[in-house]
């Protein structure tokens, strides 16, 4: 049976329900307009899977299998504390088919008057409860709330009193309830000897019913312990394909040692062994309850804390990437083999490992101290779509998910997903752990996606841009379907989610975010030139890339006022919606705040954005004045007799050129701020041809050449007319600031 979402799904339903014409048994007369709504309390029962389609009856029944635990208490809530009589002291209740309606105590098929375990049926579950048999149940029109709460083992044995080493294959040792006093800190404990055991054991939230509600159907969700993780790929590079079997995944992370310690299964590197434990202890407790937490977002709900990990790698992998075909390109339809390349958009992204799974693969819950850095690091090979064949192969191209955003909670869904672009920190030489060669093609990125979480009441997303150094961004609510951020996506108080940006230095080991011990500068502090380091700007081209938001900053043809335009004509307009100086995430996980170091966070006000626009959201981490230089680069082009030399711009006839001497001094150093320089070529004794001398990256000269000076060049307005091979030369601006980018698109 597929196991679709099943572990992640936080909608397992429970009913207790009453029936009308019962005849009242409980411990306090009712009053006589109570009676005809008093009755055996009964049990119905119903799971949710993460896309929220029922799973009922001898389905459901199995998941849990058939049996599961139920805590149920009454009286008066109190400050700290819920109703703490017992009623359903760890009763089992037992699920067998066609036998609802046999008893006034089971109507859905669900049983627990004379359950007695540990005799059959009930002899793989140990006895809990410290009544002396099971009996009915009636609801009580004296008190003013009950309060419920359960779990299960699923398929496994429950024991007790069994130490973590000592477990059976099938078993899992089950600390109970003590008392609703101690919920607080000690509800349950589970011994959990491998992750197939933290598949099978479920929990509940307390379910409080007010008197207002006695009668009608009491609904528990049971939720897996569990946390599900899984991870994709998808590129974005312009012109190229990349062809799934060529992508190899690093289960080690040696920063530039290429040789070995890769497969082709999907992996993850963490820096901690406990981030994949193979074992452990999980303490539950229900930390607000009572009258004091009415009003809090995590009322009455679960939390888990994981005791006793046992260290198990520093990689997880998930299997090979989906056997699926993406075929966009006549280069790719033109392959009768069906080539199997990776997806080219978020939605059509590749998955690693089993499809029937839904590519997901259980690990223990990580709290925050525990949570480590994850990082994904990949050889892969580029494949021209032009049907010429041309290849680019990329070595140990990586990204960093912060540890912020690797706190598992249990029963939560978490989707890392890359995005391969044109701005890569991989290398194109396999010899780059000798020379000491930079990354190629630019610094390369990728998207890291944490998708809804299987609860429906908080969801968790981030998305990790990795040049170097890695841009992280979060937004409750976002859904990795969503291409990129939705500026109308709602929490449960119908509020637009704000989209904040963390940075994460890479170079360090281990990797470090901005303001937490990385030597980078935090983001709310300004460059020598008094621009703050974290700006966000709107792009001038939706179709804009990080590489190309990159050539933009690094070659700028003119900056006017809050308006960058790059020497590839891209503009770059600041946006005011960014506040650097966060030390807070409001709106995580379950509406929990996530506390950042100060100077690592940057909040966006994306319901102040335009939908249907792209920003990108730039942090400049240059060095000081001293080291940061900005060079002025002459752009030459040759225009006919009889064109008009446009505005802006700066010329030079082929008059002029013909009156200046040979420039004759050989490896003359380059004076680029002063002077341009021309080669001269005669053919014969009648034919002259002039070319420009690019000096960019030159120190030295060669002999020969022609010198002219900068100043001696006329200004074109607009009105000259040029003569045949006039050079007119635009200018811009190139420095080396260190940049890193990540491109958001907003929709409605």
């Amino acid at each position: 049976m597929k196991t679709k979402y099943l572990f992640l799904a936080a909608l397992a339903g429970l009913t207790f329900a009453s029936c009308a014409d019962d005849a009242f048994v409980g411990d306090n007369s009712p009053t006589k307009q109570e009676v005809n709504e008093t009755g055996a309390i009964k049990f119905g029962f119903n799971l949710q899977n993460t896309t929220r389609a029922d799973i009922v009856g001898n389905a459901a029944a199995e998941k849990l299998g058939s049996n599961f635990y139920v805590m149920g208490t009454k009286g008066s809530e109190g400050l700290d504390v819920p109703s703490i009589t017992p009623v359903f002291d760890n009763y089992l209740v037992h699920y067998a088919i066609n036998t609802a309606g046999k008893t006034e105590s089971n109507t859905a098929n669900w049983e627990y008057v004379g359950v007695n375990p540990p005799t059959s049926p009930y002899n793989n579950y140990v006895k809990l409860s410290k009544a002396s048999a099971q009996t009915i149940k009636y609801w009580d029109y004296s008190t003013t709330q009950y309060d419920f709460l359960a779990f299960s083992t699923g398929t496994f044995k429950a024991v007790e009193n069994k130490a973590l080493g000592d477990l059976g294959a099938n078993e899992i040792n089950v600390t109970p309830i003590a008392s609703g006093a101690t919920l607080k800190t000690n509800a349950y404990t589970f011994k959990l000897q491998s992750t197939n055991a933290l598949e099978n054991t479920y929990i509940t939230d307390i379910v409080s019913v007010k008197k207002a509600s006695y009668g009608q159907e009491v609904v528990l969700k049971f939720k897996n312990l569990g946390s599900k993780i899984r991870i994709a790929l998808y590129e974005t590079v312009p012109g190229y394909s990349i062809d799934a079997s060529s992508v190899e995944f690093y289960t080690v992370d040696e920063t530039k040692d290429f040789s070995g310690s890769k497969g082709s299964e999907g992996a993850l590197i963490s820096t901690d062994a406990k981030t994949f434990a193979t074992k452990g202890t999980v303490q539950v407790k229900f930390p607000n309850m009572g009258t004091s937490n009415a009003n809090n977002s995590n009322y009455n709900k679960a939390a888990a804390t994981v005791t006793e990990l046992s260290a198990g790698a520093t990689s997880k992998t998930f299997g090979a990437l989906e056997n699926k075909v993406i075929r966009e390109d006549a280069e790719e339809t033109s392959d009768p083999t069906a080539k199997l390349f990776i997806g080219r958009s978020l939605t059509t992204a590749t998955f690693a490992g089993d499809k029937d799974a839904d590519y997901y693969k259980t690990v223990f819950p990580v709290s925050s101290t525990d949570a480590a850095p994850l990082t994904l690091r990949v050889n892969y090979t580029l494949k021209s779509i032009d049907g010429s064949g041309e290849t680019i192969k990329i070595y140990g191209a990586k990204a960093v998910v912060p540890a912020k955003y690797t706190v598992w909670q249990p029963n939560y869904a978490y989707t890392y997903i890359f995005k391969i672009s044109d701005n890569t920190n991989g290398w194109t030489s396999p010899d780059a752990s000798t020379d000491n060669t930079d990354p190629g093609l630019f610094p390369i990125t990728f998207d890291a996606v944490v998708a809804q979480a299987t609860d429906a009441s908080g969801e968790q997303t981030t998305v990790t841009t990795v040049a170097t150094p890695s841009i992280t961004t979060y937004q409750q609510g976002h859904k990795y379907t969503t291409n990129e951020y939705s500026k109308t996506t709602k929490g449960k108080d119908d509020v637009v989610r704000k989209l904040y940006v963390q940075v994460m230095d890479n170079s360090s080991t281990p990797a470090k975010l901005v303001g937490d011990g990385s030597s980078l500068p935090a983001l709310n502090t300004n460059i020598h030139e008094g621009t703050p380091r974290s700006l966000l700007y709107l792009l001038g081209n939706d179709d804009a890339t990080e590489a190309m938001v990159m050539d933009a900053l690094q070659n700028q043809g003119s900056v006017s006022g809050d308006v960058i335009t790059g020497r590839n004509g891209l503009t770059l307009t600041k946006n005011a919606n960014i506040t650097s100086g966060v030390t807070s995430i409001v709106n995580g996980v379950d509406d929990n705040p996530i506390t950042v170091a100060a100077g690592s966070a940057a909040e966006i006000a994306i319901g102040s954005l335009t939908a249907g626009k792209t920003y990108a959201y730039v942090y400049d981490y240059s060095d000081g004045s001293a080291n940061k230089t900005q060079t002025t680069i002459w752009q030459p082009s040759v225009i006919g007799g009889g064109a008009v030399i446009p505005n802006d711009t700066k010329y030079i006839t082929v008059d002029d050129l013909n009156g200046i001497g040979t420039f004759t001094a050989e490896n003359e150093a380059v004076n680029s701020n002063t002077y341009l320089y021309f080669s001269k070529t005669t053919n014969g004794t009648s034919t002259t041809t002039y070319s420009y001398y690019s000096v960019d990256g030159k120190k030295t000269l060669p002999e020969g050449l022609l010198r002219v000076n900068i100043s001696s060049l006329q200004d074109g307005n607009g009105t000259v007319t040029a003569a045949d091979g006039t050079f007119v030369f635009t200018t811009y601006i190139r420095n080396n600031g260190k940049y890193a980018v990540k491109v958001i698109k907003i929709v409605a």
